[in-house]
């Protein structure tokens, strides 16, 4: 609970000023507005990348574009001549590339000197007494929806919001901060500072308080202790789901099966997602055409969108029961019941639902009567957490083993809990590029490796040939000379044995540095298809990462996570 917040509002981006452009449209010159130039700018940015031939980003865009001209007939790329918005682009684009490096390093100072002032100002808030930063100040500014994975409003215009737009958390003791803005309210249980709805999705954006501020940390490590008390219960949990699915009562029986289905395939519950995503599927908002029983093998097969439009596509065996439920709820099917559902605002609702008479809220009112903690979430976040101590403790690490092994240890981890969550990405177009030069790099490690190798084996038998002429030359002096002979030898073999231990100092770099490259290889190669950043921030408790680190010798916080989660799970240490 928060008994102060004083903050000086957010920075809201002024748009760029206007070119007086003019564009020919379907063979007429138009003078374009001030926001007509801010799109057609905007679409020539992106000229050269993969967008720009994505059917759905296109119509998007010249949809928006076409009603922002006030025409109620649709355009093609044909119809609109955008080469003075190219022109411009690529002037702008040239003259950066003419730069010199000292233009370079004072204008990035004169951007740097601009940010500090900004965020001296903007950057923080005082709660309770206390400075504290703020996670994000400046508000999205206005431009083309990207969007990932298929998201079906890709390519919309994006406007960005106006003081008019947001309201502002502030305690009754702050000062108002200059402004018209929409409203000032004071909600002390809450941690944002300012608030706005998004004009495209409707939902609602936020600025909140930083990771690193004291009342966030708390709330984050007990996020992660339900995780622990969820593992301690597990058993009894999973024996009251299986119970249920026996259940006389035909929506206990559908929440049973919906939890089953969460806990086994680590599922989101399903209808608490946005409502301009189209087709994308979760726990309680399967279909059944998301649902195929093989009966010969027991095999349950699922295949749907899930978040953000990514395919997900499972095949596993579930008990009989399970697939006895799900035969029902097939033949039963029908679009879910508002009266049940009020909170799912999507078309697809209307469509012949598995679960129609439940919602998230059903599903979560239903695990915290067994477990006051848990909800849909805390079964995703203890399965990736769980997934990591589990890759950690059989990757077979020990604390003298060379850092790059600790690394790719830490990513497999890391891989596993991705892979589980299904947190999916579309590979980068330069990894065939980034694949080469691996390619070199390892190669040139190797080389280097053959080379102190054979200069190894050289000096060394140059060693032992040395050492036997030595021996040989004492065996056959006179006894006078012998000490002599010892003496001007041990010379010559001790400059030879420095050489050798030299050689195999540099050889052994050499090796750490072939192997470093490639286990970098071989992880870039894993996860070039997975978000591994979305379960190391939200789902995998860090203390399962530091408490290895300290058994292995490896400060994980340190070497693995970026600094934003270092600062973000600062309270780990």
């Amino acid at each position: 609970m928060l008994n102060q917040l004083i903050h000086n509002g957010v920075v809201v981006p002024e748009p760029p000023p206007p070119t007086g452009m003019v564009l020919t449209i379907e063979g007429e010159p138009v003078a374009l507005t001030p926001k007509q130039e801010e799109m057609a700018l905007a679409w020539a940015k992106k000229q050269g990348t993969p967008y720009v031939k994505d059917s759905t980003f296109i119509r998007n865009f010249l949809g928006d574009f076409c009603q922002e001209l006030g025409r109620s007939s649709g355009l093609s790329l044909d119809d609109v001549d955008f080469g003075p918005a190219n022109q411009i682009v690529q002037r702008e684009r040239e003259a950066r590339e003419r730069l010199t490096k000292e233009e370079r390093k004072e204008l990035a100072a004169e951007r740097k000197v601009l940010r500090e002032a900004l965020r001296e100002e903007y950057g923080f808030a005082s709660v309770n007494g206390d400075r504290t930063d703020l996670a994000n100040y400046v508000v999205e500014p206005s431009g083309i929806f990207m969007g990932r994975g298929k998201h079906p409003l890709r390519g919309r215009w994006k406007e960005g919001a106006k003081r008019s737009d947001i309201t502002l958390n502030l305690s009754p003791d702050a000062p108002r901060p200059p402004g018209e803005w929409a409203q000032i309210v004071w909600q002390p249980e809450s941690l944002w500072v300012a608030r706005w709805k998004d004009k495209l999705s409707g939902k609602l954006k936020y600025v909140w308080l930083s990771d690193t501020a004291p009342i966030k940390q708390a709330r984050e490590a007990a996020k992660f202790d339900r995780v622990h008390e969820l593992h301690a219960h597990l058993g009894e949990v999973r024996v009251q789901i299986e119970r249920d699915l026996f259940h006389p009562g035909a929506k206990e029986r559908m929440i049973a099966t919906a939890c089953y289905l969460i806990d086994a395939l680590c599922l989101r519950v399903g209808d608490e997602k946005d409502s301009d995503e189209a087709d994308t599927v979760g726990a309680t908002t399967l279909r059944p055409e998301h649902v195929t029983l093989h009966p010969d093998d027991g095999t349950v097969e699922f295949r749907f969108l899930g978040k953000d439009s990514v395919l997900w596509h499972k095949t596993l065996v579930l008990p009989e029961q399970v697939q006895a439920n799900l035969s029902e709820l097939i033949s039963n099917a029908r679009p879910a019941a508002s009266s049940a559902n009020s909170d799912r605002s999507h078309p697809t609702r209307d469509r012949p639902q598995l679960f129609p008479d439940i919602s998230s809220r059903d599903v979560n009112a239903y695990l915290s009567d067994i477990l006051p903690v848990l909800t849909a979430k805390v079964f995703r976040t203890h399965h990736a957490t769980i997934a990591v101590r589990d890759s950690l403790e059989g990757s077979g690490i020990q604390a003298l083993d060379p850092i790059h092994q600790k690394w790719e240890a830490a990513n497999l981890a890391n891989l596993e809990a991705a892979i589980l969550c299904n947190h999916t990405k579309m590979a980068p177009a330069s990894w065939s590029r980034s694949r080469q030069r691996y390619k070199e790099r390892r190669e040139k490690a190797a080389d280097r490796a053959r080379s102190y190798q054979e200069r190894l084996k050289t000096q060394r038998e140059t060693l032992s040939a040395l050492r036997k002429e030595a021996r040989e030359k004492r065996q056959a002096a006179p006894r006078a000379r012998k000490q002599q002979v010892k003496a001007r030898y041990q010379k010559r073999i001790g400059a030879a044995e420095r050489r050798v231990e030299r050689t195999r100092g540099m050889l052994e770099r050499a090796r750490l540095s072939r192997d470093k490259i490639k286990a970098q290889y071989s992880i870039a190669s894993k996860k070039r298809t997975w978000n591994l950043g979305t379960s190391l921030k939200s789902y995998i408790d860090p203390r399962v990462y530091y408490q290895w680190g300290q058994q292995v010798d490896y400060d994980v916080l340190e070497k693995y996570y970026p600094k934003a989660l270092r600062r973000k799970f600062a309270w780990v240490k």
